[in-house]
């Protein structure tokens, strides 16, 4: 039998040996909660000089990192996530400011992990909107400059 004859498997299947463990996050308590760190620019995870995937390593840059991805899914655009998940950023450039907050603080407060979410200054250049956000969570809170690419 050569490799043409080979039935080609509906799922591909990866080894994932070299990957740490996953501990169940849910159950996690939150201030243990972890996530990698990703270039929001570059659309991509980082890594440290020796390769390995970069985690953040306080529940502050754990709230960032959780609040950037929302802030950086288009709502309604992907299949996998219901209709809370994600802001409009779309439609922002036809928006008032006060809208851009309300919809940035719902977004955000729609996560599990997210009790507060106060927009305290928005201010925009050309297509991109920069934020003051404050985030109280769980296990504590963070205050930090938004960069959000409104392309």
């Amino acid at each position: 039998m050569n490799m043409a004859d080979d039935p080609i498997p509906m799922f591909p299947t990866f080894d994932l040996s070299d990957l740490e463990s996953l501990d169940e996050i849910d159950g996690m308590p939150s201030e243990e909660k972890w996530s990698y760190v990703m270039d929001f620019e570059q659309r991509k995870l980082m890594r440290d000089t020796d390769g390995q995937l970069l985690r953040t390593k306080t529940y502050e840059e754990y709230l960032v990192q959780v609040a950037m991805r929302i802030l950086n899914t288009e709502r309604f655009r992907h299949g996998i996530y219901d209709e809370e998940i994600g802001v409009e950023r779309s439609e922002w450039p036809g928006w008032s400011d006060i809208e851009i907050k309300r919809d940035i603080e719902e977004a955000l407060e729609a996560h599990m992990e997210i009790e507060k979410a106060d927009v305290k200054q928005l201010t925009r250049g050309g297509s991109v909107v920069y934020a003051t956000i404050k985030i109280t969570g769980a296990a504590g809170a963070v205050e930090w400059e938004a960069d959000l690419n409104g392309g």
